[in-house]
C-alpha cells in the first residue's frame, strides 16, 4: 500500500467516523429523550449497569484480537493469502473462546446481581432476564470478528463503522416505534440483540465478498514461534489493559451500589453526550496521530520530541476550550432538553470535566508511549490507578455523593498516569528528563484555571431560556476560551509549528480540490 493510499484511508476512517458518531449522537439524543418520557429512571440506571458490567467482563480480549491483527499487516502488505488464512483461523478459535468465556463468566455474576443494586428497581420485567439480554448482545460479536479483523488490519475501518452506524440507527428508530406502540422494555432489548446479530452477519459477508479467501480458510495454523510471537506481544499489554478496564468500568457499579439506580440514571444522560464528544475527538486525534510510530522509527528523537510537544500543545487547548465549555453548558443542556429535575449539582459537573480535561491531556504521552512499544514500563501504572480509585471513590461516595466518585477517577488518574506516562516517553524515547514536559503541563493548566475565572463572570451576563441563547454561551465560550490560550501562548514554537500545520493540510487537501 502507497502513502497516498495510507492517507486516503486516514483521513476516509476520520471522516467517516466523525460524521456518523455526530449523526448517532443526534439519534442517541432523541432516543434518550423518548426512552426517559415512555419509561422510569431505574431503566435507564438498568442500561448503564449492565453496559458497564459487560464492558468489565470484555476484558477476556485483552488485546489479544489487536496483536493478531498486527501480524496481518505485512502478508496484506505481500498478498501472502496462505499466510492471511493461517492467522484468520487462529483468530477464528481465539475470538470463539473468548466469547464463551464471557457467556460463561456473565451467567456466573448472576447470582450476585442483587449485590450491585443497591436497591431492585420496581419493574415488571425480571432483571435476570434483562441481563441475560445484554449478555447475548456483548457476546455476538466476537464469534464474527475473525472474519471483519482483515478490515482493520487492511486500514478500511470505515465500511465498519459506515454500517455499524446505519443498522445502529435503524435499530433506535424501529425500538422507537415498537416502545412508543408497547411499552414493553423487553421487546426494546430484544431489538437490540437482533441488530447485532444482523450487524455482524452483513459485516462478515461483506469481508467475505472483499477477501474471498475467507470462504476457503482449511485447517492450516500458524507456526509455534508465530503463536508465541503474538503471545509475548499481548503479555506486556494484558496487566495494562485489565486494570485500564477495571478503572474505566467500575464507576457506574460504585454509584449503582451505593447511591442507587435513579441517580446513576442521572448521570448516564451526562455521560452519553460525554461519551459522544470523546469518541468524535478519537477520530480527530487518531489521524493527527496516525504516523506516531513511523515517526519514531525513522526520525530522530528532535523531530519526534517536536512533534509530541505540538500534540500535547494541541490536546491541551482542545480539551480546555472543551472541559470549560461543558461545565458552564451541561446543566442548559440537560434543563433545555429533558427539564430540571434531571440536572446534577455543580460540584458533580465540574467533577465530571476534571475527568474529561486530564484523560484528554494524557493523549499525547500516551500515544508516544504505545507507538514506541514500551509497554513493560507502563503495565502496573492502571492496576495501581484501579485499586486507587476503587477504594477512594467508595469512601467519599459515602461522604460527600456522586461527586465523590468522579474525585475517586481524578484522584487515580493524578497519581499514576498524569506523571508515569511523560516520564516513560521522555526517558525512553527522548531520552532526557522530563521536566520541560511538566513545565508546559502546569503553564496550561494555569491558562486553563484563568480562562475559567474569566468565564466564569462573563457567562453570569447570559441567561439561558432557549436554545438561541444557549448557543450564544456556547459561543462566547469557545471564543473566550481559545483567545486566551492563543494570547499567551502565540510566541511558542508549538504554537507555529501547529498553525503552520493547519495551514499546510487547508491549502493542500482543501484549496487545491476546489481548484481541481
Amino acid at each position: 500500500m502507497n502513502k497516498d493510499t495510507r492517507t486516503n484511508n486516514v483521513i476516509k476512517n476520520m471522516w467517516v467516523g466523525t460524521f456518523f458518531h455526530i449523526l448517532s449522537l443526534i439519534f442517541g439524543f432523541v432516543s434518550r429523550t423518548i426512552f426517559i418520557k415512555i419509561l422510569s429512571e431505574e431503566y435507564l440506571g438498568l442500561n448503564s449497569l449492565f453496559t458497564n458490567i459487560l464492558t468489565i467482563l470484555s476484558f477476556a480480549e485483552l488485546g489479544l484480537g489487536g496483536a493478531i491483527v498486527y501480524t496481518m499487516y505485512k502478508p496484506l502488505a505481500t498478498n501472502d493469502v496462505e499466510q492471511l488464512k493461517k492467522i484468520t483461523n487462529f483468530l477464528k478459535k481465539t475470538y470463539r473462546i473468548i466469547g464463551i468465556v464471557i457467556l460463561g463468566v456473565g451467567l456466573l455474576i448472576m447470582p450476585f446481581i442483587p449485590q450491585i443494586i443497591a436497591k431492585i428497581p420496581d419493574i415488571k420485567e425480571n432483571i435476570y432476564l434483562i441481563y441475560v439480554l445484554f449478555l447475548i448482545d456483548t457476546s455476538i460479536s466476537y464469534f464474527f470478528t475473525y472474519k471483519t479483523s482483515i478490515l482493520l488490519a487492511d486500514q478500511k475501518n470505515y465500511i465498519i463503522l459506515k454500517y455499524t452506524y446505519l443498522f445502529k440507527i435503524s435499530q433506535i428508530i424501529i425500538q422507537l416505534v415498537v416502545l412508543y406502540l408497547t411499552k414493553e422494555y423487553l421487546l426494546y432489548l430484544i431489538l437490540q440483540v437482533l441488530n447485532t446479530f444482523i450487524t455482524q452477519l452483513f459485516l462478515a459477508s461483506k469481508a467475505t465478498k472483499m477477501y474471498p479467501f475467507l470462504k476457503e480458510l482449511g485447517k492450516k495454523e500458524i507456526s509455534k514461534s508465530e503463536k508465541h510471537k503474538i503471545y509475548t506481544n499481548v503479555k506486556a499489554l494484558v496487566i495494562s489493559r485489565f486494570g485500564g478496564v477495571i478503572l474505566d468500568g467500575t464507576d457506574s457499579i460504585i454509584i449503582s451500589k451505593y447511591l442507587g439506580l435513579v441517580v446513576l440514571g442521572l448521570y448516564s444522560n451526562y455521560y452519553l453526550l460525554l461519551s459522544a464528544i470523546t469518541q468524535i475527538l478519537n477520530q480527530i486525534f487518531y489521524a493527527f496521530t496516525s504516523s506516531v510510530g513511523n515517526l519514531i522509527a525513522t526520525n530522530g528523537k528532535e523531530k519526534s520530541r517536536k512533534v509530541f510537544k505540538e500534540l500535547h500543545y494541541f490536546t491541551s487547548i482542545t480539551y480546555s476550550v472543551i472541559a470549560i465549555s461543558l461545565y458552564f453548558l451541561f446543566n442548559d443542556f440537560i434543563k433545555l432538553w429533558l427539564g430540571s429535575k434531571y440536572i446534577l449539582d455543580d460540584l458533580v459537573v465540574l467533577t465530571i470535566v476534571i475527568q474529561l480535561y486530564i484523560n484528554g491531556v494524557q493523549y499525547a504521552s500516551s500515544t508516544f508511549r504505545n507507538a514506541s512499544g514500551n509497554f513493560k514500563y507502563f503495565k502496573y501504572a492502571p492496576l495501581v490507578s484501579a485499586f486507587i480509585n476503587i477504594v477512594v471513590s467508595i469512601v467519599l461516595a459515602k461522604q460527600i455523593g456522586l461527586a465523590g466518585v468522579f474525585i475517586g477517577t481524578i484522584v487515580s488518574r493524578i497519581t499514576t498516569a498524569t506523571w508515569i506516562d511523560p516520564s516513560v516517553v521522555y526517558k525512553h524515547v527522548f531520552k532526557e528528563k522530563p521536566w520541560e514536559f511538566f513545565f508546559k503541563y502546569f503553564k496550561y493548566l494555569f491558562i486553563s484555571i484563568l480562562s475559567f475565572g474569566i468565564c466564569y463572570y462573563l457567562t453570569k451576563l447570559i441567561v439561558v431560556a432557549n436554545i438561541f441563547m444557549f448557543l450564544l454561551k456556547g459561543i462566547v465560550l469557545v471564543i473566550t476560551t481559545s483567545l486566551i490560550f492563543i494570547l499567551l501562548t502565540f510566541k511558542t514554537e508549538e504554537f507555529k509549528d501547529l498553525k503552520n500545520r493547519i495551514s499546510y493540510f487547508f491549502h493542500n487537501r482543501i484549496l487545491k480540490r476546489k481548484e481541481v
